[in-house]
């Protein structure tokens, strides 16, 4: 039995039994940690498996409670909760919809394929060796024809390979940023960004957004009152409001760093799926911008591999961190995404996922669309992460809670916020992890149902 399950099954006991009525307020999720030797995560995975079935509720701001009490009938709503003959199917038929991950059919295939050959070259000496750090000349050349796809121009002298882009992220800001400075990023954000400022000790400035992404003004603004040393941003498919930023702003972003003396460091992870092609920050400024691009979105987040693209004059710099940090990137897995690029299979995987990934934003829209801010994307550049605003009178938590009992997953805006002082009332929606479209479209009509809710949500059972 799983920890998560023991968990739900000693507190069902309990109740029960009548060692816990209904009102008692059960332990934090640290505490239940602390007490049962597992995670947080493991603890909120039981309280969410309890708040399912009925056991209990939480309080914003209160804690967690054993439900029946005559209030919570008006407090949680009458129905909320799935029957127990349900409860077994429930807890394997959940619709995860808060992974930013793209699922195709063929993808499998595709990575088998590609070990499989790798296997029958039968050349185990070329894996014996350490090889430069920025990776080998042949792996530099491969790189370049793929990142040629999404940029100008690629000089191969200028590519260092990273562990994915996350590890790209953590190496330029450790290369280029000094304990205590300021990183100016979007208001909200992929999360790696902040985590990586905290193991740094940098400083987060966050800059506020509309719906074509930062404002400039505001990171001007930001510049103004005190140095900034990197600026990171997604300009293309934000992650997660899906804003693009268009070409006169990127222009306007760009004149502003030049005056302030800022690095730009453009994290383009949706950039192969976002064919409506926008010159890059470092088409427009290549000597003052840092590009990073993976496949953990084209083609799989298990090949953990990035690509570095720095000004000629940083490239020592960076190499040297990358030396001390991993000292290179498997060249086992070079040789597969090498094979991947070259056979054209990844550029095949991106038009796959286009068609896709576009059928079901704009199903997404008909059945959400008086909750997004974010107008529909073109037909070759769809986005598969969707910003939705909550109504008034509906906190996150809460709404995150009653689509969990409804055997959805979602996440909270406030996980993205790059700042305490950012506020947030948004649900960030997935729409390409789960292979089963039907499933997919099934949660956006029982998130809209609740979001249809005036007060607190109501389950649809």
């Amino acid at each position: 039995m799983k920890k998560s399950e023991r968990i739900v099954a000693d507190f069902i006991e309990l109740v029960k039994d009548g060692r816990m009525e209904p009102g008692d307020k059960l332990p934090t999720h640290r505490d239940l940690a602390f007490e049962y030797q597992c995670s947080v995560g493991t603890a909120s995975r039981a309280y969410a498996e309890l708040e399912r079935r009925g056991y209990c509720y939480g309080r914003v701001g209160q804690g967690t409670f054993v439900y029946g009490t005559p209030g919570d009938d008006a407090a949680v709503g009458r129905g909320a909760f799935f029957p127990e003959e349900s409860w077994k199917e429930g807890a394997s038929d959940l619709t995860d919809l808060s992974k930013n991950s793209y699922f195709h059919i063929e993808t499998e295939d595709r990575l088998r394929d590609a070990a499989q050959r790798l296997l029958r070259r039968n050349e185990p000496d070329a894996y014996f060796f350490y090889s430069d750090s920025r990776g080998r000349p042949f792996d530099r050349e491969v790189a370049a024809r793929w990142l040629s796809s999404l940029i100008r121009y690629v000089e191969t002298d200028n590519i260092i390979l990273t562990q994915g882009a996350q590890s790209g992220l953590y190496l330029t800001m450790a290369t280029l940023a000094s304990p205590g400075e300021t990183v100016a990023t979007e208001a909200f954000g992929y999360p790696g960004i902040r985590a990586a400022a905290y193991e740094l000790d940098l400083r987060i400035a966050p800059i506020a957004m509309d719906a074509e992404g930062m404002i400039p003004a505001a990171f001007e603004e930001t510049c103004r009152r005190g140095k900034v040393r990197l600026l990171i941003t997604v300009p293309t498919n934000h992650n997660p409001t899906g804003a693009t930023q268009p070409l006169e702003r990127r222009e306007e972003i760009i004149g502003i760093a030049r005056r302030h003396g800022v690095l730009i460091v453009e994290d383009s992870a949706y950039a192969p799926l976002h064919n409506r092609r926008i010159p890059a920050y470092y088409d427009l400024a290549p000597d003052i911008t840092l590009y990073l691009a993976t496949f953990s979105k084209v083609m799989s987040p298990a090949l953990r591999l990035g690509y570095l693209i720095a000004p000629e004059n940083l490239v020592p710099r960076l190499a040297t961190k990358m030396t001390t940090i991993n000292w290179m990137t498997s060249p086992i897995i070079l040789d597969i995404a090498n094979f991947l690029v070259q056979s054209g299979q990844v550029s095949a995987q991106a038009d796959l996922l286009t068609e896709v990934c576009l059928r079901r934003e704009r199903a997404a829209r008909k059945i959400l669309g008086p909750w997004l801010e974010t107008p529909p994307t073109p037909d070759d550049s769809p986005l598969a992460h969707l910003w939705l605003r909550l109504p008034e009178g509906q906190e996150m938590s809460d709404f995150v809670s009653s689509a969990r009992r409804e055997n959805i997953i979602v996440v909270a805006g406030d996980t993205f916020a790059m700042h305490k002082t950012v506020a947030a009332r948004h649900i960030r929606l997935c729409l390409m992890a789960e292979p089963h479209e039907g499933r997919v479209l099934r949660a956006l009509e029982r998130l809209a149902t609740l979001l249809s809710q005036e007060n607190s949500p109501i389950m649809v059972t």
